[in-house]
């Protein structure tokens, strides 16, 4: 009983520190107007073209490549490749894509389903373009795996698939099926470029 007691006052107190932190940042918020204008006033002084990682684009950073994510494989090339590399336990696959911009390099979320699954369920990834100066950012620190017969050069890295053709990057993001769905999606893309 009293090892039982020692074993939960460290998940007690892990609890509790969470609740107050949850606490805490609900209530965030401006105790003092003082400090709100003071605020103000050094956003006010910061130069317009300055930096900030907190700044949202509103195009394509300067070089981004200029192509749309989405054209690289349309949905029904998607829809295709998906129903190939997967169980033949289910029926017709749907894909939807939409580009999403604004921060950052462009991207296309791809949104797919299959006719035996419920209404409202289906999984999404995306597939980005980005200059190749920005793949150690975006790929970061670990073990890549090289992928051969892609592009000029391909890798996975955590479950990211990367593909390098030329002066630009493709990366499929969580497509969470098998790697051979991952890497045909990662080809049809490249190969578009």
């Amino acid at each position: 009983m009293i090892g039982m007691r020692r074993a939960t006052r460290p998940r007690l107190a892990a609890v509790w520190c969470a609740i107050a932190l949850l606490i805490l940042v609900g209530c965030g918020g401006d105790p003092d107007p003082a400090a709100g204008d003071a605020a103000d006033d050094a956003e006010a002084e910061v130069p317009a073209d300055a930096t900030d990682a907190l700044d949202v684009p509103t195009e394509a950073p300067a070089g981004a490549p200029d192509i749309d994510p989405c054209s690289l494989v349309s949905d029904e090339e998607m829809a295709g490749i998906l129903s190939e590399q997967l169980p033949d336990d289910e029926v017709a696959v749907t894909v939807t894509s939409e580009i999403a911009s604004g921060s950052g390099s462009p991207s296309c979320t791809y949104t797919w389903t299959r006719s035996t699954w419920s209404a409202g369920s289906g999984k999404e990834f995306t597939i980005a373009v980005l200059p190749p100066d920005d793949l150690q950012f975006t790929a970061g620190l670990g073990e890549r795996i090289p992928l051969d017969g892609v592009g000029d050069e391909a890798f996975e890295m955590n479950e990211n698939y990367f593909a390098r053709v030329g002066d630009v990057v493709v990366h499929l993001v969580n497509l969470q099926e098998t790697p051979a769905a991952s890497v045909a999606v990662l080809t049809a893309a490249a190969e578009s470029l």
